[in-house]
C-alpha cells in the first residue's frame, strides 16, 4: 500500500465533502458532519470516475496522476466557498426530541427568544417543552447514562463488523461470478492495455474479425464504476483486486454515515438513529456484497438511499442545496447500473410533482395517466428514458433497447419471492418488522407530508418490481434466486429511512428527551 493509494481515498472525500458542505450543508443542524462525510465520499467517487473517463482515456495507468490535481482543485475551491458561506448569518437551530409530532423543528425566534415549531405551530400548545426559553435546561431531562452506553455499544459493534468485513475484502481477489465475468472486465482490460477500448455486441464482433473493438456479455453496461476501479488501480500501480475492491467497504461506511447524519437532521433521536444504522449495516445480503465485492448493487443502493435523504431534507427545510445534491446523486444512478434509470425516472416524476402547486398535482397525474392510456389504446407509445433509450410500450409487451422485448403475462413466483424475503437468511427480521412499524405508526403519514412522499416513492418502486418479477421473463431471476433480492436491496436504505421517520415520535424513556447539546458529540 502506497501513499498514492491513501490519497486515492482522501482526495474524493476532500473534494466531495467540500462540495456537499458548500451547496447543502452550511446550515447548522444535527448530524451535518456525518451526512457531509458519507454523502461527500460517495459524490467524490463519482466525480473521480467522471474525471477519469474524460482525462485518462488515452493513458489509463496514469489516471491517478492526471486526475488528482483536478480533484485537489475542486476540493480547495469547494472548501473555500463553504467556509465563505459559513460566515453568512443562519438562524440558530436545535431539535426538541420526544415529540408527538414527527416533523417538527424548533428554532429561537428573532423577537423574543421563544421556541417556535416549524412547520407545525399548532403543536406548540400541546408540548410544554416548546413554551418558554430554550435555555431553561431543567425542562428537558438529560440523556440517560444507560442509553448513552447503548449508543456507544452499538457504535463499537458497527466498528467490529466493519473490521471483520475489511479482513474479508482484503483476503481474496474478485470472487463472485458476475463481478469478475462482468463488472471487472472493462476496467481490468483498460488498465492492462494502458488505454480505453470500446466494446461491441458479440454477434457484431464475430462478424468482423479485423475489428479493434472488444466484446463481452455485458458490453453495454454503464462504465462509471469501471472508471472508479481504474482510479484505485492507477493509484496502487497494479491491478491489485483486494485493494481495488476495498472501496466497497468505503461505500458501506458512507451509507452508515450519510443515513445517520440525515436522520438526525430530520429529527430522529440519536439512539433510534444508531439502532437503525446498526440494523442496516448488519443485513446479511448487504454485508455479503461487501465481503464478496464486485457487484454494482451496493453502489446503486447507496446512491438511491442518499439521494432520497437529500430530497427529503429539501422537502422538510427547503434547503435548495439539498435539492441539488439529490439531483446530482440521482443523475449518477443510470451510469452505475441499468436499473438506476428506472429509479431515476420514478424519483424524477415524484420530485417534479412536489415542485408543483398542490392544485396542479392531481391534474398532472391525471394527464399522465390519460396520455399513457391513450397511447396504449392506439397501438402503443414510445418513451425516452434516460439511461435506457427509447422504450416501446404496447399491450402485452415492452421493448427496452438494452434488454430486448419483454412479453407481459402472469408468472406465479410468489412463493419464491416470499421465501427470499422471509425465510432465506438475507434480511434478518427486516420484512417482519416493517409491516409492524407501518401498522403501529401509520398515523405519521397523516401529519407529515415528507413521510407521505417517501411512502409514495417506495410504493411506486415496489410496484415496478412486482410487474418486473410477476409479469416478465425476469421471473426466472426470482425462481433461481439470482437477482430478485439484489434489486430489492436497491430500496433497502430508503426503507430504513421510512422506518426512521415513522419511529421519530416514539420516545424511549430517558433516551431521547435531551436537548441536542446533551447527545453524544462524535456524530456531529
Amino acid at each position: 500500500m502506497s501513499w498514492q493509494y491513501l490519497l486515492a481515498w482522501l482526495l474524493p472525500l476532500f473534494a466531495g465533502s467540500g462540495v456537499v458542505l458548500a451547496i447543502g450543508g452550511h446550515r447548522r443542524m444535527p448530524g451535518n458532519l456525518c451526512a457531509m462525510a458519507g454523502t461527500g465520499f460517495l459524490l467524490g467517487l463519482f466525480v473521480t470516475g467522471i474525471l477519469c473517463g474524460l482525462v485518462a482515456r488515452d493513458n489509463v495507468q496514469s489516471a491517478f496522476a492526471d486526475v488528482a490535481p483536478w480533484l485537489a482543485a475542486i476540493g480547495i475551491l469547494a472548501w473555500v466557498a463553504a467556509l465563505g458561506l459559513r460566515g453568512k448569518p443562519w438562524p440558530e437551530a436545535s431539535f426538541v426530541q420526544g415529540n408527538t409530532d414527527p416533523g417538527f423543528f424548533a428554532r429561537r425566534s428573532r423577537e423574543g427568544g421563544n421556541l417556535v415549531s416549524l412547520p407545525f405551530n399548532r403543536m406548540k400548545a400541546l408540548d410544554p417543552r416548546l413554551r418558554g426559553d430554550e435555555g431553561n435546561k431543567s425542562a428537558l431531562p438529560k440523556f440517560a447514562l444507560g442509553w448513552r452506553l447503548v449508543w456507544w455499544l452499538l457504535l463499537a459493534m458497527i466498528g467490529l463488523r466493519i473490521h471483520a468485513l475489511a479482513s474479508e475484502v482484503l483476503l481474496r481477489p474478485t470472487f463472485p461470478w458476475d463481478a469478475w465475468a462482468a463488472w471487472a472486465v472493462k476496467p481490468k482490460a483498460w488498465f492492462l492495455l494502458g488505454h480505453y477500448a470500446g466494446y461491441e455486441p458479440m454477434q457484431q464482433w464475430l462478424a468482423n474479425p479485423g475489428t479493434t473493438l472488444r466484446t463481452s456479455a455485458i458490453w453495454d453496461y454503464p462504465e462509471l464504476l469501471a472508471w472508479i476501479q481504474v482510479w484505485f488501480a492507477s493509484a496502487e500501480g497494479s491491478w491489485n483486486e483486494p485493494l481495488i475492491n476495498a472501496v466497497w467497504l468505503g461505500v458501506l461506511v458512507a451509507i452508515g454515515l450519510g443515513s445517520y447524519g440525515s436522520w438526525r437532521a430530520l429529527g430522529v433521536a440519536p439512539l433510534w438513529s444508531m439502532i437503525l444504522v446498526y440494523g442496516l449495516l448488519s443485513l446479511p445480503l448487504i454485508d455479503a456484497h461487501v465481503a464478496l465485492a464486485g457487484y454494482a448493487d451496493l453502489w446503486l443502493a447507496a446512491t438511491f438511499g442518499l439521494a432520497i435523504l437529500s430530497w427529503l431534507r429539501w422537502l422538510r427545510w427547503k434547503q435548495h442545496g439539498q435539492w441539488l445534491l439529490a439531483a446530482a446523486l440521482a443523475i449518477c444512478m443510470p451510469f452505475i447500473k441499468l436499473e438506476g434509470a428506472v429509479w431515476l425516472l420514478i424519483a424524477s416524476v415524484l420530485a417534479g410533482l412536489t415542485l408543483l402547486p398542490q392544485r396542479w398535482r392531481w391534474m398532472t397525474v391525471g394527464a399522465i395517466v390519460l396520455m399513457l392510456g391513450a397511447g396504449l389504446l392506439f397501438g402503443g407509445l414510445v418513451l425516452p428514458v434516460f439511461g435506457l433509450g427509447w422504450v416501446h410500450l404496447s399491450w402485452g409487451s415492452v421493448v427496452v433497447p438494452a434488454l430486448g422485448e419483454l412479453d407481459l403475462h402472469w408468472h406465479p413466483v410468489g412463493v419464491e419471492m416470499l421465501s427470499g424475503l422471509f425465510t432465506l437468511p438475507n434480511w434478518h427480521l427486516l420484512w417482519y418488522l416493517l409491516p409492524l412499524v407501518l401498522v403501529l405508526r401509520w398515523r405519521g403519514f397523516l401529519v407529515d407530508q415528507t413521510l407521505r412522499w417517501l411512502g409514495i416513492l417506495l410504493l411506486c418502486c415496489a410496484t415496478f418490481l412486482f410487474v418486473l418479477f410477476f409479469f416478465t421473463e425476469a421471473s426466472a431471476w426470482a425462481e433461481n434466486y439470482t437477482s430478485s433480492n439484489r434489486l430489492i436491496m436497491h430500496l433497502v436504505p430508503a426503507v430504513f429511512t421510512l422506518m426512521a421517520l415513522l419511529l421519530r415520535g416514539v420516545s424511549v424513556p430517558g433516551a431521547d428527551k435531551s436537548p441536542e447539546s446533551e447527545a453524544p458529540s462524535l456524530p456531529g
